[in-house]
């Protein structure tokens, strides 16, 4: 089989375990059995494990030597600097543009608010992790810095599992009925877990704020929602939470 053909491969066996695990087919901590997937999609070994390999790198699976690879969520301190850098790198596009967007990154991420909002009544993950891509970009090609965008884009194929990892959380949250804290903005308004209306009220921001405002905004987005998810996911982990920030 051609190169061209095995990654073809690759990416088919990528895209269906992908699915299976932002649709909740495959859970949390469950084990990943190589030939039951090449079995399942009618193709040898090799691809499969390539793929597995991909989605590792993504954030979605854990391996371990003799047991193999796992459904698994971003550790909490991978989560938290990953919020950490997607923050920063797009306050500093703000910085470079002064807080005014451009036109036509503008019109995109109402597009992308839309689109998403659908996505969430049909809640559908994937769309949802594709349009949030979407209307985060368009901040850094307002920066208009291609070495800053490219910096941002090398975050990009771990968003899914920042999505996947902060459903967990949510569920974890909603399973254990446990409240979040009364002062915070994201719970009170209905935001926290409805990507529709947090990018609604974030866009909301961006397009008629100064620069200080929409660089606040960001960091609620990010920064707060960074430390929540390091604070709750460490307590799922049964681990003390221990100073980080």
């Amino acid at each position: 089989m051609s190169k061209e053909g095995k990654s073809s491969l690759s990416e088919i066996a990528v895209d269906y375990i992908r699915k299976q695990i932002l649709q909740g087919k495959l859970s949390q901590k469950e084990k990943i059995v190589e030939s039951d997937i090449a079995a399942r999609l009618g193709m040898s070994r090799g691809p499969v494990r390539d793929a597995l390999k991909q989605l590792m790198y993504e954030g979605f699976l854990d391996y371990e030597t003799n047991k193999g690879y796992s459904v698994s969520m971003l550790s909490p301190k991978d989560a938290y600097e990953i919020f950490f850098l997607r923050g920063n790198l797009e306050n500093l596009a703000l910085e470079r543009c002064g807080g005014r967007l451009l036109s036509d990154c503008v019109f995109s991420m109402e597009d992308a608010v839309m689109a998403m909002k659908r996505a969430v009544e049909e809640d559908d993950m994937e769309k949802q992790i594709q349009y949030d891509e979407i209307f985060h970009k368009q901040i850094l090609i307002s920066g208009q810095m291609d070495r800053l965008t490219g910096l941002w884009e090398t975050l990009s194929p771990l968003n899914g599992a920042m999505f996947y990892t902060i459903r967990q959380i949510n569920e974890y949250m909603e399973k254990k009925q446990l409240s979040e804290e009364p002062e915070d903005p994201a719970s009170k308004d209905g935001r926290r877990g409805n990507n529709y209306l947090e990018h609604k009220w974030l866009l909301e921001i961006l397009r008629g704020s100064s620069l200080e405002q929409s660089k606040r905004a960001i960091n609620a987005h990010y920064m707060a929602s960074g430390e929540r998810i390091y604070r709750i996911g460490r307590q799922m982990k049964g681990l003390s939470i221990q100073a980080y920030f």
